[in-house]
């Protein structure tokens, strides 16, 4: 994890952009319809430590950090 993350007044995390070499793509592939929706679907990491889906154009998603 990085350093304590920088927040907003209302507990959100502030970075925009994920760690380099931290974006992966989910195969879903073999598990059949129920998980049809994952597949394809872009993660990254946060500098504060979360890991969330990205968005279309490649940010994160607003989010807050994890707790301590």
């Amino acid at each position: 994890m990085a350093d304590q993350a920088a927040v907003t007044a209302d507990g959100y995390c502030t970075h925009t952009a994920p760690q380099p070499g931290s974006i992966r793509t989910l195969s879903t592939q073999g598990t059949g319809p129920k998980f049809f929706r994952l597949h394809g679907r872009r993660y990254g990491t946060c500098p504060c430590g979360r890991e969330m889906s990205l968005t279309e154009r490649g940010n994160l998603r607003r989010h807050k950090p994890p707790h301590a």
